[in-house]
């Protein structure tokens, strides 16, 4: 990340989980037409190897994590690659109980599971449970990256009908765009091929093989879908042929841009240089040490750094992170910097980011005690309008307090009500700094804080203003169980 870790905050309508159906009682629109594209109509044999998938997920609520919630069923698209699987997205098959797939032209669903995931990348492949399903479906060639205008053609199983679907278009913009799903930023493609609910997970194929997998639809637009291209896929398929998937290194700095004259100038910039000034390298990252506020990027993996933060990418400019994308974790990349009047150049490894993106496929932990409900501060916390404090304890403290806490502190999320916690001064959505003077750091910090207390007083106090809240042991011990049960929650922890 580089500018302002806010671009990673999502901003596009997802093409998942409840809105791949139509709601009870509605008629789900069409597909929308856009006008052909010369040139990019698959052959017909490309049809066979487009698959349907429908996948029963089931989610924690958020506001009561010990509750699954109802199973729902959503439909998503793939297509048949190398090695007999389905490449498709990580939102077509996430918090999954059952998937089935059904192959083109064929009313019979087959059991299907899944072999990886990347929730970063939104990609994730799965098999048939039969090994012989897919033998004689041709897998898809995935190609080259597109070019701004090439004709392209998404084929997929979208709402308002059960089969295929083939749509034209073109490619209108290019750029590094964050996850509606993860909320991590990738390459990206728009296209004016419609890409509706439904489409997600299907091939984008131009020339006769796949340039790219659609995965995402801006609502407020028309006409405008997004895919991954091909660096995106082939990272992806290249990171899990061992079995493991790694994910998509970053740096985690942060740098201010340079177009000021007088700016370039103090620091040292000559005539024609170009370049971006780090202001603060996050101390868990293996960047720490190596790159140093102050510094000034010059080059980021072999690709000149503009003032404005961007790199050329063909005939355009894109954001400097996606030089990245073609990196592995693990991999040293290259970086020229100016420190304090010298040009050096520097190896830098790589890493994912410390920055957790959403949690998927996983049980969310809490704590209950006496009725408080106690959450780790997560991407999932700050997600969704939270107060400023949240947002700037995960976001930005680790900038002005470099040793602090890692993201991940705990929060009180709501209060289960009951006469022993009535009034507790602390309100929901506060950071629990110490409990009965021990500093919390996690869950399991905090569940040892309460166990191992033999005062009167349970003692709770909060960040940012170091507000007090206070619970009478004996009574909070003896009002714990017939909390849990009046409110129906199964187990007091799940660390």
């Amino acid at each position: 990340m580089f500018a302002s870790v806010q671009r990673c905050l999502p901003f596009f309508g997802l093409l998942a989980g409840s809105l791949l159906l139509p709601a009870a009682g509605e008629t789900a629109p069409p597909p929308k037409a856009t006008s052909p594209a010369e040139g990019a109509l698959p052959n017909r044999s490309f049809e066979t190897s487009v698959v349907r998938l429908i996948n029963t997920s089931q989610r924690a609520d958020p506001a009561t994590p010990w509750n699954l919630g109802r199973p729902k069923q959503g439909t998503g698209s793939g297509f048949v690659v190398e090695g007999g699987r389905i490449l498709t997205n990580a939102h077509v098959v996430a918090d999954s109980r059952n998937i089935v797939l059904l192959l083109h032209g064929d009313a019979t669903p087959h059991d299907a599971r899944i072999i990886a995931v990347g929730h970063d990348c939104d990609l994730a492949l799965v098999e048939p449970v039969d090994s012989k399903l897919l033998a004689g479906i041709p897998p898809l060639t995935i190609g080259e990256n597109p070019n701004l205008g090439d004709a392209v053609v998404t084929l997929g199983y979208p709402a308002g009908g059960r089969w295929l679907s083939s749509t034209r278009g073109v490619v209108s913009r290019i750029d590094y765009n964050p996850s509606a799903h993860s909320g991590a930023s990738h390459l990206s493609v728009q296209t004016d091929a419609a890409i509706n609910p439904g489409n997600s997970g299907g091939p984008v194929m131009g020339d006769g093989r796949v340039v790219g997998v659609a995965y995402q639809a801006n609502g407020g637009l028309e006409n405008t879908g997004y895919f991954l291209p091909p660096l995106i896929l082939k990272h992806f398929l290249t990171d899990v042929a061992d079995g493991r998937y790694d994910g998509f290194p970053q740096l985690d700095v942060l740098s201010a841009g340079l177009d000021n004259a007088a700016a370039r100038r103090r620091v040292g910039l000559a005539e024609g240089e170009t370049g971006v000034q780090i202001y603060f390298v996050h101390p868990a990252t293996p960047a720490y040490g190596i790159l140093k506020p102050g510094d000034v990027l010059l080059e980021l993996g072999g690709e000149v750094v503009a003032n404005d933060g961007t790199v050329a990418w063909g005939t355009q400019r894109l954001q400097a992170s996606v030089v990245l994308d073609r990196y592995f974790v693990g991999d040293r990349v290259p970086v020229r910097v100016l420190r304090a009047g010298e040009r050096l150049n520097l190896t830098v490894p790589v890493a994912v980011s410390v920055y957790p993106i959403r949690s998927y496929d996983v049980l969310p932990t809490y704590l209950v005690y006496a009725g408080l409900v106690f959450v780790p501060l997560d991407r999932e916390a700050v997600s969704n309008s939270p107060p400023t404090a949240l947002l700037y304890d995960y976001w930005f403290r680790q900038i002005s307090h470099p040793d602090a806490p890692l993201p991940g502190r705990v929060m009180l999320l709501r209060r289960l009500d009951h006469e022993v916690n009535s009034n507790l001064s602390i309100p929901p959505s506060s950071i629990i700094e110490r409990v009965n003077g021990k500093e919390v750091t996690d869950l399991t910090s905090l569940a040892a804080a309460l166990s191992l207390n033999a005062d009167r007083w349970h003692v709770f106090e909060s960040a940012y203003g170091g507000q007090i809240g206070v619970l009478d042991r004996a009574a909070a011990d003896a009002a714990h169980v017939p909390i849990l049960e009046q409110y129906a929650v199964p187990k007091d922890r799940r660390l």
